[in-house]
Order: structure tokens, then C-alpha cells, then sequence
């Protein structure tokens, strides 16, 4: 494995001492959209196995995160998270694609002195300078893909991702140390790229505990659907068309013809905003107008209520890679029902926390049917997607990266936990690009 190690953490290891230091570069929320959301997580995670992390995020932190954000890499350092530091520092930018040229002068130091640079997504420019950081200053670094390599995701904006990728994208690929996927089905639907470089697999991490106790029963019915005592099925995600809402609205308009007293609530933001048009549209083609509410973006607490208040949580999703709003449904108790396209869905369906089903209508009402029909099937499934919720804790995520990560820098193989391989026949994501 031919790896270029940072010296000062290549020596320090060698000296036996612990305590890397890495700077993670990502986009950050910027109005109803929360970013990344597991970015902060996975730093600190690494952070609390004893090395000391920054995150720089153009635009906000992710919310729920706000405990982490530090103004400048000194606050940073300083701040303790388990046996090391970390903070994040959020940035001002301009345009959809998030510039902020002070990336380079503000940060060039803190590149410099890392160990190891963390780059998350690749479609957005705090990305892009860390990568011209990382390569200026010679340093290790990492891509976390975040599901934007999945097939549906390259099949949007195809021709300004074909202009990227030759300028930026293929050349940051083929350039990485290490990619990250948070979940083998992930790296799989990336095969046909034939990326060559080192690749593991780590889980996003998921704190079940911080659902524990629910939201006061009855708060979201009474605010959205005048306290309606019927079957309520919750979406709860960006509204995208990878999300397939579309599915969804045909699967609810095949229910009420059985079940009339179902009701669907819609919630999240539309991406992009235009795309609530056509939603509606779909709504109205189904014929399921009275039976279905669009709230709009939901802050934490009324994330908390919409879940307290559903009999199941449906999500027909192309893709998903860690799936944190399915994760955040049944750490609430609430039973699932999704797409087998999704990362994690067979081992959700084994666990008996929900139903993983083909893409169509007809599946998905189905199982929403048998879901409104059977109380005792629900509650069993919602206790069992209590124990799934816990089976991908954060601190496990922070001992595989902070092991990698040392791995990396010591020169030799990530640990077998991670699932080390390498792909073979190296070629671009813009000639893939083109494919499509």
C-alpha cells in the first residue's frame, strides 16, 4: 500500500506518542438545508480516541451540533472532547456552491501542522481547497463520499458534474489516500467507477440515547392535523426526487381506498424548492389531497414530536447511505418501511424494526396496510428498532477512524474491521459521467 505519511505524525508515533492532528473540510447548513449532518459527529468521534481535530464548514453547523462551534483553531485545540480537542468553525459564503476565498490564507497553517486532512462530499468549494491545501502542503488525506458517487446522484446536473470532474474531482480521487464509505452497499454502487485507490468502510454512528425520551403524545396532530385519532404515516427528509416521494403519494392513494382514515404527513424541505410543484401535483393526481399535510422544514423538536405522533415512518428512496432520519424513526420506536435500494435495509428487515420492499406503490401499500392493521406488529417492530438504533454507536465509528487514521500514517494496513480493498482498472467519473 503506498501511502504518503505526514512526518511530524509518522515521528510522533514512532516516539510513542498518541494524538494526531487532523482538519476536516466541509459544506455546512445554509437555510432550511442542514448540511451534512454526520460531519461533526465523525471529527468528534475521532476526537474523544485522542486526537485533535478541526472542522472548517462554510456555511452553518448542522443543528443539534452548536455545542462544537469554536471561533479559531486556538478555541479549537482547547476544546476538549474525550481524550483529545476539537471544535468546528463556520464561515460566511457566497453562492450556492459556498466560496469563501479566506479558506486559504486562514487555514493554510492549520493544513500545514495536520497529520491528516478529512474532506467531505466533493461537489462544494471548502472542499476543493482543502484538497489544494492538503496537496500544497504534501499531506494525507481522505474523501467521504457522502452518497454523492451513488448512480442516482451522478445522473443530476450531468453536464456541470462533467466540467468538475475533469477539472477537479477526477484528479482529488485519484489523488486520496484513503476513500471513506459509511456502508459496503455504498463502495458497491461505485464498482463500475473502478476507483483504485485504498477504500474502508465506517459507519456514520448513530446516538440512540438522545431519543430516549419522546415528545408529549398528540403535540403534532393537534398542530397540523386538528388532533386526528386515525393511522398517521410519517415522511420525515429532504423532499428530493432520489427520495421518491412520487412513490410514495401513488402507495397512499392505493390505501385510502381501504383505509380512509390514514393520513400522510410530509415533512421536510423541497430540493430544489421548485420541486414542491410538482409534489403537489403528484398529490393531486392521487387523489389523496384531504389526506395528506405538508408542513415544511422541521427544527429538532418537532422532529421529535412528528415522530412521537406517527404509526410508521415510509421512506421509498433510491438511495440512502447511512439514512439518519430512519435511524432517528426507530430509535423513537416507530416501525419502518423502505426501500431495499438503501443501504442498511436488508439488516433492518432481518432485525424485524421494519419492511424493506421493492420500489412500487403497490409493495408500499401493502405493507402500510398491514402496519395500520395490526397494533400489536407495530409496537413489536418499534421495540425492535430501539436495539437496531444502538447497533452503530458513534464511539465505535471514532476507534475505526482514529485506527485508520494511524494506520495511514504508520504506513501499513487499516485495521480488518473496515473492510480494506482495493479497486483495479482506474478510470474517470467524467468519462462515467458521460455514460449517463
Amino acid at each position: 500500500m503506498e501511502i504518503d505519511p505526514a512526518p511530524r505524525g509518522k515521528q510522533r508515533i514512532q516516539e510513542g506518542k498518541s494524538g494526531m492532528n487532523i482538519v476536516g473540510f466541509s459544506e455546512g447548513a445554509r437555510g432550511e438545508f442542514a448540511g451534512i449532518i454526520s460531519v461533526p459527529s465523525i471529527l468528534a468521534s475521532a476526537a474523544a480516541e485522542g486526537h485533535n481535530a478541526v472542522l472548517v464548514l462554510c456555511g452553518q453547523i448542522p443543528p443539534g451540533k452548536e455545542r462544537y462551534v469554536v471561533s479559531n483553531p486556538e478555541q479549537a485545540r482547547s476544546r476538549r472532547e474525550g481524550k483529545g480537542s476539537f471544535g468546528a468553525i463556520c464561515l460566511r459564503t457566497w453562492s450556492s456552491w459556498l466560496f469563501n476565498a479566506a479558506i486559504f490564507w486562514r487555514f493554510r497553517k492549520l493544513v500545514r501542522d495536520a497529520d491528516f486532512v478529512s474532506l467531505h462530499s466533493l461537489y462544494s468549494f471548502p472542499v476543493l481547497a482543502g484538497y489544494l491545501l492538503a496537496k500544497f502542503y504534501g499531506k494525507p488525506y481522505g474523501i467521504w463520499p457522502h452518497s454523492v458517487l451513488a448512480p442516482v446522484q451522478r445522473g443530476i446536473s450531468v453536464r456541470k458534474k462533467l466540467i468538475y470532474n475533469g477539472l477537479f474531482v477526477n484528479r482529488m480521487l485519484r489523488d486520496a489516500t484513503v476513500i471513506f464509505y459509511t456502508a459496503r452497499g455504498e463502495r458497491e454502487e461505485t464498482e463500475d467507477l473502478k476507483l483504485r485507490q485504498l477504500s474502508v468502510v465506517i459507519p456514520d454512528g448513530f446516538d440512540g440515547d438522545e431519543f430516549a425520551e419522546l415528545a408529549e403524545k398528540g403535540r403534532f396532530r393537534e398542530r397540523f392535523l386538528g388532533g386526528h385519532k386515525g393511522p398517521l404515516i410519517l415522511f420525515l427528509a429532504r423532499i428530493h426526487a432520489k427520495k421518491s416521494p412520487d412513490v410514495l403519494i401513488q402507495a397512499m392513494g392505493l390505501l385510502i381506498k381501504e383505509r380512509p382514515e390514514a393520513r400522510l404527513a410530509i415533512v421536510g424541505p423541497p430540493d430544489p424548492p421548485a420541486f414542491m410543484e410538482k409534489v403537489r401535483e403528484w398529490i393531486q393526481e392521487a387523489g389523496v389531497e384531504g389526506h395528506t399535510i405538508i408542513t415544511g422544514n422541521a427544527n429538532a423538536q418537532m422532529r421529535l414530536e412528528a415522530f412521537t405522533d406517527a404509526d410508521m415512518y415510509v421512506l421509498p428512496s433510491q438511495a440512502e447511505n447511512f439514512g439518519f432520519s430512519v435511524f432517528e424513526a426507530m430509535a423513537c420506536g416507530v416501525p419502518v418501511v423502505v426501500s431495499n435500494a438503501i443501504n442498511y435495509a436488508s439488516e433492518i428487515a432481518e432485525s424485524g424494526a421494519g419492511f424493506s420492499l421493492q420500489r412500487t406503490p403497490e409493495a408500499f401499500a401493502s405493507a402500510m396496510k398491514q402496519l395500520i392493521d395490526d397494533p400489536a406488529r407495530r409496537s413489536a417492530m418499534g421495540a425492535r428498532g430501539r436495539e437496531f438504533s444502538r447497533r452503530y454507536p458513534v464511539k465505535d465509528t471514532g476507534r475505526k477512524l482514529a485506527n485508520t487514521i494511524d494506520s495511514i500514517v504508520r504506513q501499513k494496513q487499516p485495521p480488518p474491521e473496515v473492510f480494506p480493498i482495493r479497486g483495479s482498472n482506474p478510470t474517470t467519473i467524467a468519462s462515467e459521467s458521460e455514460r449517463i
